[in-house]
């Protein structure tokens, strides 16, 4: 089993826990001097822009990914202070492909993909597009792997085509 984990940006992380807190200082500072008639407004947006702050700081600096690939399986795994999950474990014979965003973005083939799944740590990074069926649907994963990692992916999802096609000429 081969496991990736991206690194992480120090100023995107920096930037998120230093700008978020002081918007939403700012935002709450504004909805206590305005006027009467539209205090509960502008509180209501203040206790929003603060929750949407809280979770982006959580997701995007506190939240750990771990990619890991075996010969029958993708995994992603997030880990939050001393606390580990799966978020998704995909079986390698089910992969069609894995190809880098922009691809992905300017291609045709891929426009019934039903379900979506974004699992990067950075926020604007080099990223790729995982590609699979699960239940009849077509599925796809964001995420951010080095380049020897998609080269283990590429050829795991060789071998399991191999394997495959090995099994259909035996039968």
């Amino acid at each position: 089993m081969y496991k990736c984990k991206p690194e992480r940006n120090p100023r995107q992380a920096l930037l998120l826990i230093t700008l978020l807190p002081f918007i939403s200082c700012v935002a709450f500072f504004i909805s206590s001097i305005i006027r009467d008639d539209f205090r509960l407004i502008a509180q209501l947006i203040a206790v929003l822009i603060f929750t949407f702050s809280v979770i982006t700081v959580v997701r995007y600096t506190l939240t750990e990914i771990e990619y890991s690939v075996s010969e029958e399986t993708f995994t992603v795994s997030k880990k939050v202070g001393n606390k580990m999950t799966v978020l998704c474990s995909v079986d390698i014979s089910s992969i069609i492909t894995l190809v880098d965003k922009t691809t992905y973005e300017h291609s045709t083939d891929f426009t019934d993909v039903v379900i979506k799944y974004n699992h990067c740590q950075n926020i604007k990074t080099q990223s790729y597009v995982l590609v699979y069926v699960a239940n009849g649907k077509k599925c796809m994963i964001v995420f951010e792997p080095n380049a020897i990692f998609v080269k283990l992916i590429n050829e795991a999802i060789e071998n399991s085509k191999k394997n495959k096609e090995e099994k259909n000429i035996k039968e």
